[in-house]
């Protein structure tokens, strides 16, 4: 026997004496727990005799929910974004038996900045013992720990202040009591201005050390649950194309080594910058690719995930005239979507509600480790913006918060004229050495823990020793002719095979290699909880329906910068916990009928608006022609903005060069409107005009916000600040004493 546990909407159901089940109505599909198998599945339902209320299935669940009709396209979650955060929301709520469309800007759904990853992924270092060469079995304990992982990330966020809890946590879920300042008591029982998480009375950096927490203790079992094979304690098996409705994920090619002490061939585990102990999984230097391949693979095949290409959101759609909650906004009912090919727009409506989960915006800098195109240009930021503006008339309401901490990669390859190239982290993990043009080796001039401290720092080192020489003599290189060249080659061949298929080859084996920084990862963003609900975190307001993941949200974990490998662990352990959100797993009853009430509501206003559309016309069969010569336009505006950023609101900011961005990027923002406001009735906006219009208003956002932080803190430096370090709050300790606490830490690293 199976028992019902979340049905689309509210369901009042008794068994029959025919074995059948009867209800009172139903619209999609029902969660259901298995008694025998004690697992949780999704059964579709049409029809109910109306004689013995048996149950008959709708069909093939494979080919159902791929070819629904638009009555029942609606029913679904839509993820906007491809990457591991999208792909792990998408699993994790097909799991749960919700029905998912996700949707990316490129023809190939492994088009994502999660391909580009190069370092690894943290995991978990379980073969490093204390007392290992000595002392009795018993007393060893792991030197890698989910506390050690939580200080190593807030020594790398730039926040001084004291860890609220110094015991050490068991893995498992991270809920309930063990929050310290966000306890969840009802979907939305608490104030969303906890998010943002504690003040550092010295930086200004707010850190949610919940959300450090959360990805210590859920990391490990949600590598295992989505990327590992069962050798190494996962939940895929090797072989498997996970074609099931059960599968969880998939089976990721990891490097491997021989241990001696274990007797086995085991994970490689490597050593990063600002990590107390060698925990990074990784395939070579191409993690994200490796795993980008499988995961999206996963979830293609999974029956009840769909993947739409050549699809970029334009803006999101809400509902606020029939909203139950009286003076929320409304309630995100779907995405306006323009399809690239056609240039034709669609309103895509989803009862489960949006997730934003399409990157950072780091691309709209002119010198960015990002791929060219429509990734990192800030999609996800503008789309909360634009519907901030629209909900309350202004963008003040604390939709992203952040934006400011851009983290600039130390090291991308520089050539004059060159799209940048990033040498990952591991370089200087492996024992890489930063030197200037004289051979001399700088970076313990700026930091004691030279090429393994802090990102931020190492990337000011870089950038200092830079201006130091005019002209043609570059002045910062990094050299690792010191290792074995077959192993280099082994170990980085996406980086050896770039180097030696330039017109001029390099061979990083030999000589050493010219490096600048790089605008490179958002450690701010679209301001969410530890589900990943988005929040209004000035307004106190929820953002019903409206969900994101990855580097699109600002979770607080990163505080004023991240530390090395956590991009992709965060985009698993968020973007799960999204999909159980969605799917009310894990959730009181009470909580539960929350979730199933906004999806309630957001059927009937879906409902309104098909039938609005209905008579009026069939607006998403309209499709046309973009204007050649708005796209060129377009595109030197674009161009334009991304030198702006680079020049006033690059790795070292002044106040007066962030007053002239505000002013310019104001005016590009306006004009982006205009742009896509005359055209886009006309189909006549393409890509161009869309990417420019959402890097226009995230530019314009983080500019505003390095303007109003006048603090030193994080990946955030300004040259010239005023004295404002003097303000104390939630009883921090002193600055002397985070200082203290801040150095002692960073020694241990």
């Amino acid at each position: 026997m199976f028992r019902l546990l979340s049905p689309i909407h509210r369901i009042a159901t008794r068994p029959t004496t025919s074995g059948g089940i009867r209800w009172s109505s139903y619209v999609g599909d029902v969660r259901c727990w298995d008694n025998l198998s004690k697992s949780y599945f999704a059964r579709g339902f049409a029809t109910r005799s109306a004689t013995s209320g048996a149950v008959h299935p709708a069909g093939n669940r494979n080919r159902g929910f791929k070819s629904h009709d638009g009555h029942r396209r609606h029913e679904r979650l839509l993820v906007l974004g491809s990457g591991v955060a999208g792909c792990a929301t998408a699993l994790t709520a097909a799991r749960h038996g919700i029905p998912v469309t996700v949707l990316h800007a490129g023809s190939l759904k492994e088009d994502c900045n999660s391909y580009w990853a190069q370092g690894g992924i943290i995991y978990k270092n379980y073969r490093l013992l204390e007392g290992a060469n000595g002392g009795m079995a018993q007393e060893k304990r792991l030197v890698d720990t989910t506390l050690s992982l939580v200080e190593d990330i807030r020594v790398a966020s730039g926040y001084l202040g004291k860890l609220q809890r110094g015991d050490e946590l068991e893995e498992g879920r991270y809920e309930g009591e063990l929050v310290l300042n966000n306890r969840r008591n009802g979907v939305n029982s608490y104030s969303p201005g906890n998010v943002l998480g504690k003040k550092c009375a010295t930086t200004g950096i707010h850190w949610n050390e919940d959300a450090a927490w959360k990805l210590a203790c859920e990391g490990p079992s949600r590598v295992r649950e989505l990327l590992l094979g069962k050798r190494d304690g996962g939940m895929n098996h090797e072989g498997e194309s996970s074609q099931g409705v059960n599968s969880t994920g998939c089976v990721v090619p990891i490097d491997r080594v021989k241990d001696q002490n274990f007797g086995a061939d085991v994970l490689s585990l490597c050593l990063e910058a600002s990590h107390a102990a060698p925990r990074i999984i990784h395939h070579a230097d191409c993690t994200g690719k490796a795993i980008t391949t499988h995961i999206t693979k996963a979830a293609a095949n999974h029956p009840l995930i769909e993947f739409v290409g050549d699809s970029i959101a334009t803006d999101l759609l809400f509902d606020s005239q029939n909203s139950s909650t009286t003076n929320d906004g409304g309630i995100v009912i779907g995405a306006q979507v323009l399809d690239k090919r056609s240039n034709q727009l669609t309103s895509y409506y989803a009862t489960h509600g949006v997730v934003l989960a399409s990157g950072g915006l780091a691309g709209i800098y002119q010198h960015s480790t990002n791929p060219v195109g429509f990734n990192a240009l800030g999609s996800s930021v503008g789309l909360a913006l634009r519907l901030e503006n629209q909900m309350l008339g202004a963008n003040n309401g604390g939709i992203v918060s952040d934006l400011e901490y851009i983290q600039f990669h130390p090291t991308s390859l520089y050539v004059p004229n060159e799209a940048r190239f990033l040498l990952t982290e591991a370089l200087r993990g492996e024992g890489a050495i930063l030197r200037d043009a004289d051979g001399r080796a700088f970076a313990r001039d700026y930091h004691p823990n030279g090429e393994l401290a802090p990102r931020d720092i190492v990337a000011r080192a870089v950038f200092s020793e830079t201006q130091k020489t005019s002209g043609d003599r570059h002045n910062a290189f990094l050299d690792i002719t010191h290792r074995d060249s077959d192993w280099l080659k082994g170990r980085f061949p996406s980086i050896h095979a770039h180097l030696t298929s330039r017109e001029n080859p390099m061979d990083f084996t030999k000589e050493c290699i010219p490096v600048i920084p790089a605008a490179h990862y958002t450690c701010g963003g679209v301001t969410t909880d530890l589900d990943g609900r988005v929040v209004g975190s000035k307004e106190g307001r929820w953002y019903r329906n409206l969900f994101a993941a990855g580097e699109a949200a600002r979770t607080g974990l990163h505080g004023g910068n991240r530390l090395a490998s956590t991009s992709l662990l965060e985009g698993l352990v968020f973007g799960s916990s999204v999909g159980e959100m969605v799917a009310g797993a894990g959730m009181s009853d009470y909580e539960a009928e929350e979730v199933h009430g906004a999806v309630h509501e957001a059927r009937s206003a879906i409902e309104l608006q098909l039938a609005k559309e209905s008579a009026l016309t069939l607006k998403g069969l309209r499709g046309g022609t973009q204007d050649a010569e708005l796209s060129r336009e377009a595109n030197a505006i674009l161009i334009h903005l991304k030198s702006l950023m680079w020049d006033n609101v690059g790795v070292v900011r002044d106040p007066a060069k962030l007053s002239t961005a505000v002013s310019e990027l104001t005016a590009i923002r306006d004009q982006a409107d205009l742009l896509w406001e005359e055209n886009f009735e006309r189909n006549k906006a393409g890509e161009e005009v869309v990417a420019l219009r959402d890097a226009a208003y995230a530019g314009l956002a983080l500019a505003k916000s390095a303007l109003a932080n006048r603090v030193s803190g994080g990946a955030h430096y300004v040259s010239t600040q005023e004295d404002v370090n003097e303000v104390f709050s939630d009883g921090e300790s002193s600055s002397d004493e985070e200082e203290e606490d801040v150095m002692v830490a960073a020694a241990r690293c």
